[in-house]
Protein backbone atom coordinates (compact mmCIF):
# COMPACT_ATOMS: atom_id res chain seq x y z
CA UNK A 1 0.00 0.00 0.00
CA UNK A 2 1.31 3.39 -1.17
CA UNK A 3 1.42 6.27 1.55
CA UNK A 4 -0.22 8.78 -0.59
CA UNK A 5 -3.63 7.18 -0.11
CA UNK A 6 -3.00 7.04 3.63
CA UNK A 7 -2.12 10.84 3.58
CA UNK A 8 -5.80 11.14 2.02
CA UNK A 9 -7.46 9.81 4.49
CA UNK A 10 -6.19 10.77 7.25
CA UNK A 11 -6.91 14.66 5.70
CA UNK A 12 -9.95 14.03 5.42
CA UNK A 13 -10.62 12.36 8.05
CA UNK A 14 -9.31 15.56 10.01
CA UNK A 15 -11.57 17.52 8.21
CA UNK A 16 -14.72 15.37 8.95
CA UNK A 17 -13.78 15.27 12.44
CA UNK A 18 -13.21 19.53 12.38
CA UNK A 19 -16.80 19.11 10.87
CA UNK A 20 -18.11 17.40 13.55
CA UNK A 21 -16.69 19.20 16.25
CA UNK A 22 -18.43 22.04 14.93
CA UNK A 23 -21.32 20.17 14.31
CA UNK A 24 -21.20 18.77 18.03
CA UNK A 25 -21.15 22.05 19.43
CA UNK A 26 -24.52 23.14 17.92
CA UNK A 27 -25.98 19.69 18.39
CA UNK A 28 -24.15 17.29 20.51
CA UNK A 29 -27.03 15.86 22.37
CA UNK A 30 -28.38 13.76 19.15
CA UNK A 31 -24.99 13.00 17.44
CA UNK A 32 -23.34 11.86 20.48
CA UNK A 33 -21.22 8.97 18.98
CA UNK A 34 -20.54 11.20 15.70
CA UNK A 35 -17.75 13.00 17.13
CA UNK A 36 -16.16 10.39 18.85
CA UNK A 37 -16.31 7.63 15.35
CA UNK A 38 -13.67 9.84 13.49
CA UNK A 39 -11.11 9.79 16.44
CA UNK A 40 -10.77 6.36 16.83
CA UNK A 41 -10.73 5.52 13.19
CA UNK A 42 -8.22 8.40 13.47
CA UNK A 43 -6.58 6.25 16.01
CA UNK A 44 -6.62 3.13 13.89
CA UNK A 45 -5.00 4.57 11.21
CA UNK A 46 -2.15 5.72 12.97
CA UNK A 47 -1.62 2.86 15.02
CA UNK A 48 -1.80 0.94 11.30
CA UNK A 49 0.78 3.60 10.07
CA UNK A 50 3.07 2.96 12.75
CA UNK A 51 2.82 -0.96 12.30
CA UNK A 52 3.19 -0.03 8.58
CA UNK A 53 6.32 1.85 9.31
CA UNK A 54 7.74 -0.92 11.68
CA UNK A 55 6.93 -2.93 8.97
CA UNK A 56 8.71 -1.36 5.94
CA UNK A 57 11.90 -0.75 8.63
CA UNK A 58 12.06 -4.47 9.19
CA UNK A 59 11.55 -5.34 5.49
CA UNK A 60 14.51 -2.72 4.81
CA UNK A 61 16.34 -4.54 7.68
CA UNK A 62 15.90 -7.76 6.25
CA UNK A 63 16.70 -6.12 2.93
CA UNK A 64 19.81 -5.20 4.22
CA UNK A 65 20.43 -8.51 6.11
CA UNK A 66 19.57 -10.08 3.11
CA UNK A 67 21.64 -8.10 0.47
CA UNK A 68 24.92 -8.38 3.56
CA UNK A 69 24.14 -12.47 2.68
CA UNK A 70 24.32 -12.16 -0.63
CA UNK A 71 27.24 -10.03 -0.49
CA UNK A 72 28.41 -12.63 1.83
CA UNK A 73 27.92 -15.86 -0.19
CA UNK A 74 28.82 -13.76 -3.54
CA UNK A 75 32.71 -13.17 -1.95
CA UNK A 76 31.97 -17.13 -0.18
CA UNK A 77 31.76 -18.35 -3.86
CA UNK A 78 34.45 -16.11 -4.73
CA UNK A 79 36.51 -17.09 -2.46
CA UNK A 80 35.41 -20.91 -3.37
CA UNK A 81 36.31 -20.36 -6.83
CA UNK A 82 39.72 -18.64 -5.39
CA UNK A 83 40.21 -21.94 -3.05
CA UNK A 84 39.06 -24.76 -6.05
CA UNK A 85 41.91 -22.81 -8.27
CA UNK A 86 44.53 -22.79 -5.02
CA UNK A 87 43.57 -26.69 -4.91
CA UNK A 88 44.02 -27.43 -8.33
CA UNK A 89 47.22 -25.22 -8.46
CA UNK A 90 48.31 -27.14 -5.39
CA UNK A 91 47.42 -30.99 -7.07
CA UNK A 92 49.37 -29.69 -9.90
CA UNK A 93 52.49 -29.04 -8.04
CA UNK A 94 52.21 -31.82 -6.23
CA UNK A 95 51.89 -34.14 -8.98
CA UNK A 96 54.77 -32.33 -9.93
CA UNK A 97 56.68 -32.42 -7.03
CA UNK A 98 55.70 -36.43 -6.66
CA UNK A 99 57.30 -36.82 -10.32
CA UNK A 100 60.40 -35.27 -9.55
CA UNK A 101 60.84 -36.77 -5.84
CA UNK A 102 60.42 -40.04 -7.97
CA UNK A 103 63.05 -38.82 -10.46
CA UNK A 104 65.51 -37.74 -7.02
CA UNK A 105 64.73 -41.35 -5.99
CA UNK A 106 65.72 -42.82 -9.21
CA UNK A 107 68.51 -40.83 -9.47
CA UNK A 108 69.56 -41.94 -6.26
CA UNK A 109 69.08 -45.81 -6.41
CA UNK A 110 71.00 -44.89 -9.95
CA UNK A 111 73.89 -43.33 -7.63
CA UNK A 112 73.82 -45.87 -4.99
CA UNK A 113 74.25 -48.55 -7.36
CA UNK A 114 77.14 -46.35 -9.18
CA UNK A 115 78.76 -46.30 -5.57
CA UNK A 116 78.33 -49.52 -4.74
CA UNK A 117 79.99 -50.53 -7.91
CA UNK A 118 82.78 -48.12 -7.31
CA UNK A 119 83.06 -49.30 -4.00
CA UNK A 120 83.55 -53.50 -5.06
CA UNK A 121 85.72 -51.76 -7.68
CA UNK A 122 87.92 -49.81 -5.12
CA UNK A 123 88.16 -52.65 -3.10
CA UNK A 124 89.51 -55.22 -6.25
CA UNK A 125 91.91 -52.48 -6.70
CA UNK A 126 93.14 -52.36 -3.52
CA UNK A 127 93.06 -56.17 -3.01
CA UNK A 128 94.97 -55.68 -6.57
CA UNK A 129 97.60 -53.27 -5.24
CA UNK A 130 97.85 -55.80 -1.76
CA UNK A 131 99.29 -58.23 -4.07
CA UNK A 132 100.87 -55.75 -5.97
CA UNK A 133 102.95 -55.17 -2.81
CA UNK A 134 103.51 -58.84 -1.49
CA UNK A 135 104.59 -59.64 -4.88
CA UNK A 136 106.88 -56.37 -5.19
CA UNK A 137 107.85 -57.55 -1.09
CA UNK A 138 108.73 -60.78 -2.53
CA UNK A 139 111.19 -59.71 -5.30
CA UNK A 140 113.05 -57.45 -3.43
CA UNK A 141 113.43 -59.90 -1.21
CA UNK A 142 114.73 -62.17 -3.96
CA UNK A 143 116.45 -59.39 -5.27
CA UNK A 144 118.17 -59.05 -2.21
CA UNK A 145 119.09 -62.52 -2.26
CA UNK A 146 120.60 -62.43 -5.55
CA UNK A 147 122.41 -59.60 -4.87
CA UNK A 148 124.06 -61.21 -2.08
CA UNK A 149 124.60 -64.09 -4.47
CA UNK A 150 125.70 -61.63 -7.29
CA UNK A 151 128.28 -60.14 -4.67
CA UNK A 152 129.73 -63.44 -3.04
CA UNK A 153 130.53 -65.00 -6.70
CA UNK A 154 131.87 -61.52 -7.58
CA UNK A 155 134.00 -62.50 -4.58
CA UNK A 156 134.91 -65.89 -5.60
CA UNK A 157 135.49 -64.98 -9.42
CA UNK A 158 137.57 -62.10 -8.02
CA UNK A 159 139.71 -64.63 -5.83
CA UNK A 160 139.30 -66.99 -8.61
CA UNK A 161 140.25 -64.75 -11.81
CA UNK A 162 143.45 -63.37 -9.49
CA UNK A 163 144.30 -67.20 -8.99
CA UNK A 164 144.34 -67.56 -12.50
CA UNK A 165 146.34 -64.32 -12.78
CA UNK A 166 149.06 -65.23 -11.24
CA UNK A 167 148.97 -68.58 -12.54
CA UNK A 168 149.19 -66.89 -15.77
CA UNK A 169 151.84 -64.92 -14.92
CA UNK A 170 153.88 -67.76 -12.99
CA UNK A 171 153.19 -70.18 -16.62
CA UNK A 172 153.93 -67.32 -18.52
CA UNK A 173 157.24 -66.86 -16.63
CA UNK A 174 157.71 -70.36 -16.62
CA UNK A 175 157.34 -70.60 -20.46
CA UNK A 176 159.74 -68.13 -21.03
CA UNK A 177 162.01 -69.53 -19.12
CA UNK A 178 161.30 -72.64 -20.65
CA UNK A 179 161.83 -71.13 -24.24
CA UNK A 180 164.97 -69.42 -23.60
CA UNK A 181 166.46 -72.63 -22.01
CA UNK A 182 165.62 -74.24 -25.43
CA UNK A 183 166.88 -71.56 -27.63
CA UNK A 184 170.02 -71.72 -25.61
CA UNK A 185 169.72 -75.75 -26.31
CA UNK A 186 170.26 -76.06 -22.43
CA UNK A 187 167.34 -78.60 -22.68
CA UNK A 188 165.36 -81.02 -24.39
CA UNK A 189 162.63 -82.43 -22.31
CA UNK A 190 160.07 -85.13 -23.27
CA UNK A 191 157.39 -82.78 -22.56
CA UNK A 192 158.96 -80.22 -25.33
CA UNK A 193 159.83 -83.38 -27.48
CA UNK A 194 155.81 -84.29 -27.32
CA UNK A 195 154.50 -80.84 -28.01
CA UNK A 196 156.25 -80.48 -30.97
CA UNK A 197 154.91 -83.54 -32.40
CA UNK A 198 151.57 -81.87 -32.27
CA UNK A 199 149.49 -80.17 -34.59
CA UNK A 200 147.33 -77.20 -34.05
CA UNK A 201 143.59 -78.11 -35.12
CA UNK A 202 144.74 -81.80 -36.13
CA UNK A 203 143.47 -84.60 -34.59
CA UNK A 204 146.15 -87.21 -34.41
CA UNK A 205 146.24 -90.98 -33.15
CA UNK A 206 148.48 -90.87 -30.06
CA UNK A 207 150.12 -94.42 -31.05
CA UNK A 208 151.64 -92.65 -33.94
CA UNK A 209 153.36 -89.49 -31.99
CA UNK A 210 154.91 -91.83 -30.05
CA UNK A 211 156.39 -94.05 -32.68
CA UNK A 212 157.49 -90.45 -34.18
CA UNK A 213 159.04 -89.21 -31.50
CA UNK A 214 160.30 -92.80 -29.69
CA UNK A 215 158.33 -92.18 -26.42
CA UNK A 216 156.55 -94.79 -24.65
CA UNK A 217 152.77 -94.64 -23.66
CA UNK A 218 153.58 -94.62 -20.40
CA UNK A 219 155.31 -91.29 -20.51
CA UNK A 220 152.73 -89.73 -22.56
CA UNK A 221 149.88 -90.34 -20.42
CA UNK A 222 151.37 -88.94 -17.56
CA UNK A 223 152.40 -85.99 -20.02
CA UNK A 224 148.76 -85.73 -20.92
CA UNK A 225 147.65 -85.73 -17.36
CA UNK A 226 150.19 -83.44 -16.36
CA UNK A 227 148.78 -81.07 -19.38
CA UNK A 228 145.17 -81.30 -18.55
CA UNK A 229 145.50 -80.72 -14.98
CA UNK A 230 147.60 -77.48 -15.76
CA UNK A 231 144.63 -76.33 -18.75
CA UNK A 232 146.57 -77.19 -21.50
CA UNK A 233 145.00 -76.50 -25.03
CA UNK A 234 144.62 -79.96 -25.76
CA UNK A 235 141.60 -82.76 -25.95
CA UNK A 236 142.68 -85.84 -25.69
CA UNK A 237 140.27 -88.70 -26.02
CA UNK A 238 140.81 -92.01 -24.55
CA UNK A 239 138.77 -94.66 -26.09
CA UNK A 240 139.91 -93.10 -29.81
CA UNK A 241 143.33 -92.75 -28.68
CA UNK A 242 143.52 -89.62 -30.20
CA UNK A 243 144.42 -86.47 -29.41
CA UNK A 244 144.47 -82.63 -30.41
CA UNK A 245 146.03 -79.14 -30.34
CA UNK A 246 143.86 -76.35 -30.17
CA UNK A 247 145.87 -73.56 -30.04
CA UNK A 248 149.46 -72.96 -30.74
CA UNK A 249 152.13 -73.18 -27.87
CA UNK A 250 155.23 -70.78 -28.09
CA UNK A 251 158.27 -71.68 -26.37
Amino acid sequence: MSETPLLDAKTSLKKMASVIVDISGINSDYIPKLRLQPEKILESLEKYEDGKNLLVKTVESNNEKINTFKNKISQNQREIVKFEEDNAELTKNRQETGNKIQESQNELKETQVTIQSKKEELTNRDQRLKELEDRLFTLNKEVEKFEDKLKALEIELNGTFIKKEKFVESYENRVAAMKVLINKKYINSLLYQFIKALQVGSTLDLKNILVAIDMREEQARKIITKMIEENAPIEYNQSSGTITLKEEVDF
